[in-house]
């Protein structure tokens, strides 16, 4: 049978962790306790015996047609319905909120319920934790109970619900009957081994307060304009991705490959700080103040801007060392399958900007100004002036030749120039020290423009003295760096659509070649095009103020998104299917946008939101 279709998968989380769910009912990835705690199922990247948990019709077909699903309502627990031909089927999956079950361990519940007629449900259970790699022992506990506990080393999963029969596979199943009205929960809980047992979930009071939690919480979003549905979708998403400590993944999953068979398979379950701070950017675009807080917290807590890291576990410790899962065959045979990334070890000049970036729209919003953020900024600034003229690997991690790139130069310029204007607002700031940072911004500018330029193209290029374009060039649009009436930014625009369009509205990140030799990043092959940079396409349109055709790019773009709203890193125009690591924060983060920078655009009259604070820099 092939691989399911990465964007084929529902998208569950708690803040704590996260699943995916095929349209079959079978759980293809599931890491327990956290985002990045190794997979108990991993059958997404390998076959079914790396894991997986099936609840649904027992003579179910791989593609019925009478089969349906949706997210209820504006949260993250999705309704699965069949329709068997002797009666109607309905599975709820979801993970409980983090205050729906209080201090309890994380947990997957999954509700079944026959709506009509009479079904036979099914339920086939198989963990296999450390990404397959092991096979638990499995026992009912206590006689006569229908508790079964799997347990492999220092993790336990506890399934309650109907008794599973275990074979000597290690599988667990039932068949049972449902008539009309009758539900059946299932639940699986994950404790540290040697804890006291969980209490058992019997009953939807979780999956009542999960939706409850997801619909006060979307309620706050502030955005009425066009393309809402959209946009609060992704903000679910988003919302989905932050970890409750403050962080936030860049997405739920490692290794799903962009291209299939390439080796551009990467883990992102962990934090990048230039992806975190522009999904918090967004996320403050709409109204929520809580999360970019609670981020602004993690940084102030986790962060040395002398010894900043691309990338940090969620808890701000080390990332573990790349390592090759060599017992996974890899989503459609694409190998490796890697956890953990030397990514970590990198030099990304961008990401003081970012950071400072963030920084300065929260005090931009109002938000009460923090000691501890002030002098993070401050420090932001300084070792971005003290390290512009040093090459880097760029925002795209090149695993290359370091260079001077021109975005991350862009980006330095950002650190200095938030700096000053936040900083000069208070009282206490050395003036002396701001005018050194604004006179090295000038200095950064000015290098980028003599440099970085290509005079004959009209356009800025990757990296100084080259002739690439890179898709982060449209970031100088965003921040402020040139006018948005300036002839170069105009022609960077209109160079980047013309040179890196990838078909179907769509756009690659920088030209790549067969021969790792020939391709700046360091690596062989081409990649899929990368589903953000359409988005920052189309903010860049409406912000030169081409707004027609950004709305149009974006409603294309709309387009592709699952049938749930979800997107994944990458997008094969030619296949008309999504590569790369799913759902993915940059994506949702450039539909929100492209939605309100296109707002904004064509109705000035209203709070322009993200796009309007870029408009003020």
């Amino acid at each position: 049978m092939p691989d399911p279709l990465i964007e084929s998968h529902a998208f569950l989380s708690n803040t704590r962790t996260a699943a995916l769910t095929q349209p079959d009912g079978t759980m293809t990835w599931l890491c327990l306790p956290r985002f990045d705690s190794p997979a108990v199922f991993a059958s997404l990247l390998g076959t079914p015996s790396a894991g997986y948990w099936r609840v649904g019709p027992a003579t179910y077909t791989s593609t019925p047609s009478e089969s349906r699903r949706r997210y209820i309502g504006d949260t993250l627990a999705v309704e699965q319905v069949w329709d068997t031909g002797s009666g109607v089927l309905e599975v709820t999956d979801f993970l409980p909120a983090p205050d729906a079950t209080g201090d309890a361990p994380p947990m997957v519940v999954r509700v079944a319920t026959c709506r009509s007629g009479m079904v036979r449900l099914a339920s086939e259970f198989r963990p296999r934790p450390g990404y397959g790699s092991l096979t638990p022992g499995m026992q009912h506990v206590g006689y006569g109970t229908s508790r079964l506990r799997a347990q492999a080393g220092s993790d336990t999963y506890w399934l309650d619900g109907p008794r599973h029969s275990v074979n000597l596979g290690g599988t667990a199943s039932t068949d049972m009957p449902l008539k009309a009205g009758q539900s059946i929960v299932m639940a699986l809980t994950w404790t540290r081994t040697g804890s006291p047992a969980p209490a058992p979930m019997t009953d939807t009071t979780a999956l009542e307060a999960t939706t409850r939690w997801w619909t006060q919480w979307a309620s706050a979003s502030t955005h009425e304009g066009p393309h809402r549905d959209a946009v609060l979708r992704s903000a679910l998403t988003l919302k989905g991705l932050c970890h409750l400590g403050g962080a936030a993944v860049a997405a739920p999953t490692t290794s799903l490959p962009a291209p299939i068979g390439g080796v551009r398979n990467w883990d992102y379950r962990y934090t990048w700080p230039r992806d975190t701070s522009w999904m918090m950017q967004s996320l403050l675009s709409l109204g929520y103040v809580e999360e970019p807080t609670a981020y602004r917290n993690w940084l102030t807590t986790h962060v040395d801007p002398d010894a900043l890291q691309p990338l940090y576990g969620l808890d701000g410790g080390p990332v573990p060392p790349e390592e090759p899962q060599h017992h996974l065959r890899g989503y459609r045979s694409s190998t490796p399958v890697r956890t953990g990334n030397a990514a970590a070890g990198q030099h990304q000049l961008d990401v003081y900007g970012e950071l400072a970036d963030l920084l300065a729209q929260m005090d931009d919003a109002g938000i009460p100004p923090c000691p501890a953020a002030d002098k993070l900024l401050l420090a932001l600034a300084l070792k971005a002036q003290a390290l512009w003229e040093q090459p880097d690997d760029g925002m795209w991690e090149s695993r290359g030749t370091p260079r001077r790139y021109v975005s991350s130069l862009v980006w330095a310029w950002v650190a200095l120039d938030r700096a000053v204007r936040v900083l000069g607002r208070r009282d206490a700031a050395d003036q002396n020290t701001l005018r050194s940072l604004a006179a090295t911004a000038e200095t950064i500018h000015a290098e980028v423009c003599a440099r970085g330029y290509d005079a004959e193209r009209n356009t800025f290029t990757q990296y100084l003295d080259g002739r690439d374009l890179d898709a982060s060039l449209l970031h100088i649009v965003r921040v402020g760096f040139l006018p948005p009436d300036d002839k170069r930014l105009i022609g960077t625009v209109e160079a980047i659509e013309r040179e890196l369009g990838a078909g179907g509205g769509m756009l690659r990140r920088y030209p790549t070649g067969a021969d790792a030799a020939d391709n700046v990043d360091g690596l062989s092959g081409h990649e899929g095009a990368f589903l953000a940079t359409p988005f920052w396409m189309a903010e860049a349109l409406a912000l030169i103020g081409r707004h027609g055709e950004a709305g149009e790019l974006l409603d294309r773009l709309l387009a592709v998104r699952s049938d749930l709203g979800l997107l994944a890193e990458q997008y094969d125009p030619a296949e008309g299917t999504h590569l790369g690591n799913y759902p993915q924060g940059l994506s949702h983060d450039g539909l929100i946008r492209a939605a309100l920078a296109i707002s904004a655009a064509r109705n000035p009259t209203v709070d322009g939101q993200l796009a309007l604070a870029v408009a003020e820099v």
